[in-house]
């Protein structure tokens, strides 16, 4: 093992990929929903691995290098936590009722915060140990990045994140279990009973479907649409009608014909009703691969902005499907009651002419899964840099928001105002993905195995008392945000676990609590929480580190 250790530092960039190719692997490996996830796997292959030999001068031929990989990955990360929330933070925080969800997951940030500080002051740790803890409990690598910048002793950082990461990914998963239970809360069945009362409440619950009939009752043979008022009289809208050959849009002045099938759109009890009143459900496969090609829309307009799907009426108005809203990367069911939020992507089904129409009202089409808008993170990269770098005098002292805050910062602003005025920048969801992983696999690598290199010493004497309080952390964080969202918010149990979930940024947390619910409903509290929350853990990671000196 030695002499490949020493091969790999004789080739330069070598032992750097070997740490991100085998790191991001085990990172990925999952028993029974848990796993370290890619930065996880990563700090603690570069941490064995830098043990074992593996050379951060070797990577540069200095243990000092001016400038790093590892640097690059820090500023990539940082800047692209922001710009993914950029869209979603404002909206979140005033977008209607979404503002609890936020709350929840702001109280689980600052409760963590704060129980950090408690714990790190009264077991005499420092600020680079209370920071890897709460990096740690937290589950979240943006505060382990944040805290990389100005903390200590970054070995003492790396090692005490990798120590607790899994003390706090265990923790909230086993609290989803079981927790609930000792609150006297059902989620699978807070779910089933939401869906029931759906149909006594059309207007705002209830997931809708698409169901072919054909039509074979007299009575609603002869009149026009607008004089039957279907739509008034079930719920139900017509979306698309097959006649012999010919599959057509349907308006108010089309006239219903024998055997004609039509393609509905409906909540479950809505197209009973209209089956009653039209005719038996039937299977018809060309009804259904006529219905138009398949485009995603970019939430922008303001009008649109916080409305319920039910308000908008975008299929009766349209003769459109909504297949799917992808909130950030969380699958949103397009049910009555989901309010549109600026920056969702909206999968629709429909009539190029429709599509057209609808997009108008929306946003834009969302650009191809090809084109990726280089300039607006190497501009906005540049930018966060400068912001950090200015200084603001506070009576003696110079504040600044350092690299960190200038890149969050001016990752919030380029992702919100992406796509507005001048600034048209397209950037795939896939795309994002990479350079966010690559960004903070490259810094926690290098990090890692720099660490790795030096004495786990570091942690002589506090290693179970670092344990201990980043489990105090995490259970009590989680705790205190549940009880504030019962009593004092009174939401209902499944949207304050999902905003826990978000308020850790731990997609562990939304699949738990998914399984437990036996529901999609989760995803819509954690998205909107994760939004706000990615930004407070990053700046949380600074706050802590300050606190604790």
């Amino acid at each position: 093992m030695g002499d490949l250790i020493r091969w790999f530092n004789e080739i330069p960039l070598a032992g750097l990929m070997l740490v991100v190719m085998i790191g991001f692997s085990i990172g990925r490996l999952s028993w029974r929903g848990l796993s370290l996830g890619p930065a996880g796997g990563t700090l603690l292959v570069a941490l064995l691995l830098g043990r074992g030999g593996l050379s951060f001068e070797a990577f540069y031929g200095s243990t000092d290098p001016t400038f790093t990989l590892g640097a690059f990955g820090f500023a990539l990360f940082i800047y692209s936590v922001g710009f993914e929330a950029g869209p979603r933070f404002f909206s979140s925080l005033f977008g209607g009722p979404g503002w609890r969800y936020v709350l929840v997951g702001a109280v689980v940030n600052i409760a963590a915060l704060l129980l950090a500080v408690l714990f790190a002051t009264v077991l005499a740790l420092n600020d680079s140990l209370a920071a890897g803890l709460l990096s740690g409990a937290l589950t979240s690598a943006p505060t382990y990045a944040a805290a990389a910048e100005i903390c200590g002793n970054t070995t003492a950082l790396a090692v005490s994140f990798a120590l607790t990461y899994p003390i706090g990914l265990a923790g909230v998963v086993l609290m989803v279990q079981f927790l609930p239970r000792v609150m006297g809360q059902d989620l699978a069945k807070e779910s089933d009973d939401e869906e029931e009362a759906a149909p006594l409440r059309p207007a705002l619950k209830g997931q809708e479907l698409t169901r072919a009939f054909e039509v074979n009752n007299e009575k609603v043979i002869g009149p026009t649409l607008r004089e039957l008022d279907l739509t008034n009289r079930t719920g139900c809208y017509i979306t698309r009608l097959h006649r012999s050959e010919d599959v057509r849009d349907v308006d108010a002045g089309t006239v219903l014909e024998p055997g004609d099938h039509l393609l509905v759109r409906g909540r479950f009890q809505e197209l009973q009703s209209f089956q009653v009143l039209v005719g038996p459900e039937v299977y018809d496969d060309e009804l259904r691969r006529k219905t138009g090609g398949v485009r995603k829309i970019r939430v922008q307009s303001a009008e649109v902005v916080g409305r319920p799907l039910v308000e908008l009426e975008l299929t009766k108005r349209y003769h459109s499907l909504i297949v799917e809203i992808d909130r950030g990367g969380v699958a949103i069911e397009p049910g009555a009651d989901v309010t549109l939020q600026r920056g969702d992507v909206v999968t629709v089904q429909g009539s190029r002419q429709n599509l057209r129409a609808l997009v108008e009202r929306l946003g834009r089409y969302e650009r191809s899964h090809d084109e990726t808008d280089v300039a607006v993170y190497a501009g906005g990269i540049l930018l966060g840099l400068l912001l950090g770098q200015i200084a603001i005098p506070a009576g003696g002292a110079r504040l600044t928001l350092g690299y960190a805050g200038g890149l969050l910062v001016a990752g919030v602003l380029l992702g919100r105002f992406r796509s507005t005025g001048l600034i048209h920048a397209n950037v795939p969801r896939a795309a994002r993905q990479l350079v966010r992983d690559l960004g903070i696999l490259l810094f926690v690598a290098e990090t890692g195995v720099k660490a790795g290199e030096s004495s786990f010493g570091v942690m002589e004497g506090h290693l179970v008392q670092t344990l201990l309080a980043a489990g105090g952390v995490t259970v009590l964080s989680v705790v205190i945000a549940l009880f504030f969202a019962k009593w004092f918010l009174k939401m209902r149990a499944v949207d304050a676990w999902g905003s826990v979930g978000g308020g850790m940024t731990s997609s562990a947390a939304l699949v738990a609590v998914k399984r437990a619910a036996d529901s999609n409903k989760p995803a819509l509290s954690y998205a909107a929480s994760y939004a706000v929350a990615s930004v407070l853990a990053t700046i949380a990671g600074q706050v802590v580190v300050l606190l604790t000196r």
